[in-house]
């Protein structure tokens, strides 16, 4: 039973990940003002490595806020980091 959950649970997160994919790939690589982005999603969207973009986060350079210890970044955030 257990078993038969996990594999559920693995399928869900699958089809998201691929949602998710599917999206960028429609939407291209642009960055949405409204749309809410982790700390590699910016990485990735602005060249940077990941752990650039956190000092990036810890300096004050772009506004992000931590939600259960991973950083939430706005993509207005990002547009504004990017403009300076």
């Amino acid at each position: 039973m257990i078993w038969n959950a996990l594999i559920k649970g693995s399928a869900l997160v699958t089809f998201a990940q691929g949602a998710m994919v599917l999206v960028d790939k429609v939407f291209g690589e642009e960055i949405l003002p409204h749309r809410i982005y982790g700390s590699a999603e910016a990485a990735r969207l602005l060249g940077l490595e990941r752990l650039e973009v956190l000092a990036a986060i810890k300096s004050g350079k772009i506004k992000a806020q931590k939600v259960d210890g991973n950083y939430r970044i706005l993509g207005s955030n990002l547009l504004e980091y990017m403009s300076k």
